[in-house]
């Protein structure tokens, strides 16, 4: 590019007949270079060459001053000038303009295109479009409409700055006399009343409201339907979805705050100028146990289990069964229902069961599939998508391992290898033994011992005890297995899982191995009651049990990073929060703490009362939109 500009500089000039002319070779197309080089350079020299034969002298160059030596012709003129292209070449070439730039000719063919100095711009005339027209409120000084224009702006700063602004004001009543106008197609005569006697004794007024209470009842009966057909119409599924909807659509009239707050449409966005956070638990609304069909299930049964389906957030799970223990209440059967937010006044699937329920589980691979667990060791699996059908399947009674309540049901993710298949679970029954089930191509569930808990012997690792007991005397355990209470599924590995007891160990299992536990560690002095894994380090977890704490704790270290303790009272439940790290909810028997390790360790930041029971359970869910977390607790009264 610098040689092409260098060249540009430069000017070549002939004299031709006395004359200068320019003879400065004039940039081309990249194009067309290399065909018009040599074109170029023979038309320049022929033109050369005739100047040079009529010319008697060797002109010389006006800007070079040298000189170009004069081409003899081999023959005369009659047989015209014959020359070579070399000897055109080589003649060009002696003279020491044209030699000495007779390279910029090879280089014309590599300068780069360069751009036309002008565009060529073609106007027509097209059809009038107004985009955009703004009413104009100047107007042109001088002109007839300017005057009145300042005459209103004088007024207006008269009344405004000016000393109009001051007038006299006066407070002054007025009223309207009001003339009521009657036309006479509604105009009556005025009607006399007058005193007149009367005798009614009381066989008349008995017959008389006889007759007032029997005339409803003779109308209800001719226009009323028979029971029969009553059932008949609430069993038909179409009615049945109809009513739903319409269950739905007059809930959301008085649940429409707690529902828009459940699907988090009220939340602030990164644009709010301020943004607080409180510790606090808002009541979104309670599910109230339906009346139960049948003599005995008129009693209010305990809430022994809550499940949240994970592929549709609104819907949750109940389990209706036994109470505690140290309760003494005994019921004689259980139900389940599947509530759904959209609702929160009607369950919309209700399943009954000659026993207690005592645990419930959704799949988190197959959302419609729901789990439930008896109070006598039965476990069956349900499709919530088609009401009326029988279970998928069922446990055998003959194949049972326990008969035992089942306490906790977890789900397997199935393996690549077998993904056409249902995916497996695991049930956990009290007195410590897990099962295997899977759906199989039967009625029945296909069962298959996977682990059975011992007592422990020796001191474990983990928590050691620091009471001195000075009477130490020798117990007996009533039985050779430890009490199972809750089962854990690892966030990560997906064949590991843990195993609550009642003597406040954890037990690490594989579903490599069905006859020994990998590890053990002791977290609390009475039972563990909760364990929940951090869901942001997968190392991370906490624990709760009946020694009134709370401690977290890392994988491979076997003392607590961490013991957080408030009250005295079991610590039935704590979770980590699913939007703040250092966020934790604690459940007791009379209120809702909330801790966050980053301000303070020693109290909870927040606590909310709850209506007192025995034992409470708690859930926790993800609203659909997955950007905070809430909390729902039950206890043995028929509330969340």
């Amino acid at each position: 590019e610098n040689a092409m500009i260098w060249r540009q500089s430069l000017e070549l000039r002939d004299i031709v007949r006395g004359k200068s002319i320019d003879v400065t070779p004039k940039l081309i197309d990249t194009d067309t270079r290399s065909t018009l080089r040599f074109r170029s350079i023979a038309t320049y020299a022929e033109d050369l060459i005739k100047q040079m034969t009529k010319s008697s002298s060797v002109q010389s160059f006006n800007s070079r001053r040298i000189s170009i030596s004069s081409v003899k012709a081999k023959s005369s003129t009659r047989l015209g000038l014959k020359l070579s292209l070399d000897e055109i070449i080589q003649a060009i070439g002696s003279s020491g303009s044209l030699h000495e730039y007779h390279h910029y000719y090879h280089e014309i063919t590599f300068a780069k295109r360069e751009p036309l100095p002008f565009i060529k711009v073609v106007l027509r005339k097209s059809p009038e479009f107004v985009l955009y027209h703004q009413n104009s409120f100047t107007v042109p000084k001088g002109s007839a409409e300017a005057e009145a224009v300042e005459h209103d702006n004088q007024i207006y700063d008269y009344l405004t700055i000016g000393k109009g602004k001051v007038r006299r004001r006066s407070d002054a009543e007025t009223q309207t006399v009001g003339v009521l106008m009657k036309p006479r197609t509604v105009s009556t005569i005025p009607k006399k009343f007058g005193e007149r006697a009367a005798y009614v004794s009381f066989f008349e007024m008995f017959d008389t409201y006889q007759q007032l209470l029997q005339t409803p009842t003779a109308f209800n009966e001719r226009h009323s339907l028979s029971t029969g057909v009553l059932d008949l119409i609430a069993k038909n599924p179409q009615f049945s979805y109809a009513a739903m909807v319409l269950e739905r659509i007059l809930a959301s009239n008085c649940y429409q705050q707690g529902q828009r707050r459940y699907r988090n449409m009220n939340i602030p966005t990164k644009m709010d100028k301020y943004a607080e956070y409180k510790y606090s638990l808002n009541l979104l609304y309670r599910l109230i146990q339906p009346k139960f069909q049948g003599g005995l299930d008129k009693r209010r049964k305990a809430i022994a289990a809550l499940s949240f389906c994970h592929g549709n957030g609104d819907l949750i799970a109940v389990a209706y069964g036994f109470y505690s223990d140290a309760s003494k209440v005994t019921v004689p059967n259980g139900n389940v229902c599947v509530w759904s937010m959209k609702n929160p006044q009607n369950p919309e699937r209700h399943y009954s069961y000659p026993v207690p329920v005592s645990a419930v589980e959704f799949s988190p691979f197959l959302p419609f599939l729901l789990a439930i667990g008896l109070y006598d060791g039965t476990v069956q699996v349900r499709n919530i998508t088609k009401p009326d059908y029988p279970p998928v399947a069922i446990s055998q009674r003959s194949v049972l391992l326990s008969c035992e309540p089942v306490t906790a049901i977890q789900w397997i993710r199935q393996t690549q290898e077998n993904a056409a298949e249902a995916d497996p679970f695991l049930a956990l029954t009290r007195d410590g033994k897990v099962a295997k089930f899977r759906i199989i191509a039967s009625p029945y569930l296909l069962g298959m011992r996977q682990m059975e808990l011992l007592r422990i012997e020796g001191n474990p690792e983990g928590f050691q005890s620091k009471n001195i007991v000075m009477n130490e005397e020798k117990s007996l355990d009533s039985g050779r297995s430890a009490s199972g209470l809750h089962l854990v599924m690892h966030p990560v590995q997906s064949d590991i899982y843990y195993i609550l007891t009642d003597e406040g160990c954890i037990q690490k299992c594989s579903l490599n191995h069905t006859h020994h536990y990998l590890e053990m560690l002791k977290v609390h002095e009475g039972s563990v009651n909760h364990m929940d894994f951090s869901p942001w380090s997968p190392k991370l977890f906490l624990t709760c049990g009946n020694d009134w704490t709370i401690r977290i704790w890392l994988e491979g270290i076997f003392q607590p990073l961490i013991t957080l303790s408030d009250r005295y009272m079991p610590v039935h439940c704590a979770m980590w929060s699913r939007t703040h790290s250092t966020v934790i909810i604690a459940v007791n028997r009379e209120t809702v703490d909330m801790w966050d390790l980053r301000r303070n360790l020693l109290d909870p930041i927040s606590t909310i009362n709850i209506d007192s029971s025995f034992h409470t359970l708690a859930k926790q869910a993800t609203a659909p939109s997955n950007e905070s977390t809430f909390y729902r607790y039950s206890n043995e009264r028929p509330t969340m």
